[in-house]
């Protein structure tokens, strides 16, 4: 269950994340505000990937514990 979390929050993260930085990139000028998404999209990716390992590791713990 807690795999299913990690990819949900993930994904809605790298979606207002990569959303808000697409619209600062549009305007003149970097500075903090874009390293600030950019670091969101960063979580974002380590917690779907995270979230995917987890249920990879579950899936496989469930397939040994069958008859």
């Amino acid at each position: 269950m807690k795999h299913h979390i990690m990819i949900a929050m993930g994904l809605l993260m790298a979606a207002v994340f990569s959303f808000r930085l697409a619209t600062a990139l549009l305007a003149p000028g970097l500075g903090l505000s874009e390293l600030y998404l950019f670091g969101g999209v960063i979580i974002a990716a380590a917690l779907i990937f995270g979230g995917l390992r987890e249920r990879r590791i579950a899936r496989t713990q469930s397939r040994s514990e069958q008859p």
